[in-house]
Parts: structure tokens; C-alpha cells; sequence
């Protein structure tokens, strides 16, 4: 039995490696077909690293594919999802790659210093998106999505109280409020911190400062995996005391 669990502790900390290899994604905009000009939709296309963590079951044929058009002609043939950005007080510049320095629940926002969660309104509104199920959404690629996806970066932004360039805090309006108020999501709510509801997590970006976070539909199994790995590494370290032990012995 001793020899199991030294397997077992030494397994994960070889594992762990694996668990935080490098990500990284590149950003694209189109205002002709689905981004806003503002904000949202992107197109994030990402590395094996990114791509690793990533919950594709979560995306619908309407929010993830395969790049074709000549206009990504760096990104020709790599695996895309759409996506929205959580910040305002950051940009990126469409077709650069950033590393991803991290995803989970909170983005720290330039000029507060301090983590700002992602909401249940945002988990939900982007998880229904993500889905293709978002109702209200006109996911034809045109400016009936352009429309829509100013809708839906706006009530993001809104959500985690950003605002835009001097500009009042945008508003939860449209079909995006009228989805909140069908999910079942008391509206008080809208507002506190999803902790991971919905699978929705944060991507938050550098390079070589801070760059404009995203939101992304991550594996559900990423986080306990991760913990699972950190409780195990104290037993990683015994374990090669024994092992050295055993050698002396």
C-alpha cells in the first residue's frame, strides 16, 4: 500500500507541469459581421495550451468552428470561439497573440488593483450565448449580430460595473434584460459573484502589462484538477524522501 500512494504522490507532482504549460490566444475583430466596434463579439483562437482548457461541448456551431476566411490568413485552419471582453479600461490589438496568464473567476481591472468578479448575470447571459440559445441573439453573421452584440457587451459591462471612456456605465436593456429576468436569477443577484456558475471563467491576458481580459467556457474538471495536484505535492515531497531513504537503506 506504501508503494501506491508514493506512486500516486509522485504522479501528480510529475503532472503538474502539464497542468499550468504556457497558454496562449490571439484576438480578432470584425465590425462587418459580428463585432461591435466598441466591444464584443471576438474571435479568440488559441493554442494547444488555451485550447487544453477550454470547454468546446459548451460552444454551439454558431459561436465555435474552424477559421476559413482569407481576412485570418495567420489563423487559417485553428479552432475559434466568440467571446466578449470584461474590461474597458484595456484593449488588445486584433490579430496580436497574448499569453493567458490565468482563468478563473475574477479579472483585475487597471486602475483598482484589486480582483473584480465575474458576475451571475455575465455567467449566464455568456453561457446562453456560448450556447447558441441566447433569446433575442440574431446569430447570422451581419449587422443584425453587430446589433446584438452591442446588446450583450453592454449589459456585460454593466454587470461589473465598467463604463466606457467617460461615457455612463452602460445599460442591461433589450433582449438581454428580458433574458435576465426569465432566468430564474433573482435580480439582486445579477450582480454577485458566479464563483464558476454556468462554467463561465475569466481569461486574463498580458503582454507585456495587462491587456483586455475575456470570457471563456472553461472545462468544469480544470479547477479540482488543479486542487487535487496542490494537495498532493506535499505527499510528492515525502515521497521522494522515502525514495531516497529506501536507496540509502
Amino acid at each position: 500500500m506504501k508503494k501506491i500512494i508514493c506512486l500516486a504522490g509522485l504522479a501528480g507532482v510529475m503532472a503538474a507541469p502539464n497542468l499550468f504549460a504556457s497558454m496562449n490566444v490571439t484576438l480578432y475583430d470584425d465590425t462587418g459581421s459580428y463585432a461591435d466596434g466598441q466591444g464584443g463579439e471576438f474571435r479568440a483562437v488559441g493554442d494547444a495550451g488555451l485550447n487544453s482548457v477550454v470547454n468546446w461541448s459548451a460552444y454551439s456551431p454558431l459561436t465555435q468552428g474552424t477559421t476559413t476566411s482569407s481576412e485570418y490568413n495567420s489563423a487559417l485552419g485553428s479552432q475559434y470561439f466568440q467571446t466578449f471582453c470584461t474590461e474597458t479600461a484595456e484593449e488588445f490589438s486584433p490579430g496580436n497573440s497574448y499569453p493567458v496568464t490565468s482563468i478563473g473567476n475574477n479579472a483585475l481591472y487597471a486602475g483598482t488593483g484589486h480582483p473584480v468578479p465575474i458576475t451571475l448575470g455575465v455567467a449566464y447571459l455568456y453561457s446562453q450565448f456560448a450556447a447558441g440559445t441566447l433569446a433575442g441573439y440574431d446569430y447570422t453573421y451581419g449587422s443584425g449580430r453587430t446589433a446584438s452584440a452591442a446588446v450583450v457587451q453592454a449589459a456585460i459591462w454593466s454587470l461589473l460595473g465598467e463604463s466606457f471612456g467617460g461615457v455612463p456605465t452602460p445599460q442591461v436593456a433589450g433582449f438581454a434584460l428580458t433574458d435576465l429576468q426569465s432566468s430564474g436569477i433573482a435580480e439582486a443577484d445579477w450582480t454577485k459573484a458566479a464563483n464558476g456558475a454556468y462554467g463561465v471563467a475569466d481569461m486574463t491576458l498580458d503582454l507585456p502589462g495587462q491587456a483586455q481580459d475575456q470570457l471563456v467556457m472553461a472545462v468544469p474538471e480544470a479547477s479540482t484538477i488543479i486542487a487535487s495536484v496542490l494537495l498532493l505535492l506535499p505527499l510528492g515531497a515525502s515521497t521522494l524522501r522515502i525514495l531516497r531513504k529506501n536507496r540509502v537503506a
